[in-house]
């Protein structure tokens, strides 16, 4: 009896050692989703996050009727990602990004579309809690998207540019984030035909490492 016994609490003990050797399990962005406060997205009520989740674990189309009776669509959903047609003119899309072993932080890219697209970005910490986005990105300005080509007719150009429009682009695939200049997009055919041979064509890159997204050198 004693033999049995022992040998009993030898498989139990085996069995935990493995749970101690793996690391936490990471909270999926759905948690957040459910637990995100009504003032980050005022048009979606708590069951209309829920019906979100729903929908998509059903395989039906994750289109719900939102606070001012237009629809909001979920239209992608993994462990650690998201996003959200939130109106006809506004998306939303969601990224969880680790900051150590057992922490993350959820990057919030809110895209307005427009004749010119615009984003902005935020960061929250698992309570929802806002982040200082500086911690976490140095933000490009519109000089960075300027080309290499430099002169009077390149200064001409610029001048036509009053106001910085970019858009940020999180991806479901890794932990990469893009930033497109759109400022371009609203000005007329000749001002935009003047300008663009003196803008960056390519997006500014960057990467999250250790804890923050680097920009990739180019």
């Amino acid at each position: 009896m004693r033999i049995r016994i022992f040998i009993i609490c030898i498989l139990l003990f085996m069995a935990i050692i493995p749970s101690f050797s793996q690391s936490p399990s990471r909270t999926p962005i759905r948690n957040w989703l459910v637990a995100m406060p009504d003032s980050v997205m005022p048009l979606l009520t708590k069951n209309n996050r829920l019906d979100f989740i729903d929908f998509d674990d059903a395989g039906m189309e994750a289109v719900v009727t939102n606070r001012m009776e237009g629809k909001s669509r979920l239209d992608t959903l993994t462990d650690d990602f998201l996003r959200i047609n939130y109106t006809k003119s506004t998306d939303v899309a969601m990224k969880l990004l680790p900051v150590n072993d057992t922490t993350d932080v959820l990057c919030m890219v809110t895209t307005v579309k427009a004749s010119a697209d615009d984003s902005r970005i935020a960061f929250y910490d698992a309570r929802w809690q806002p982040l200082d986005a500086a911690s976490y990105i140095h933000e490009p300005s519109l000089v960075d998207f300027r080309s290499t080509q430099q002169g009077d007719s390149a200064s001409w150009a610029w001048s036509k540019i009053d106001i910085f429009l970019r858009t940020y682009h999180l991806s479901a695939e890794d932990a990469d984030l893009r930033c497109v200049l759109t400022t371009t997009d609203y000005l007329s055919v000749e001002d935009k035909q003047a300008v663009e041979p003196y803008v960056r064509r390519e997006p500014i890159t960057y990467r999250w490492t250790d804890g923050k997204f680097v920009r990739n050198e180019q």
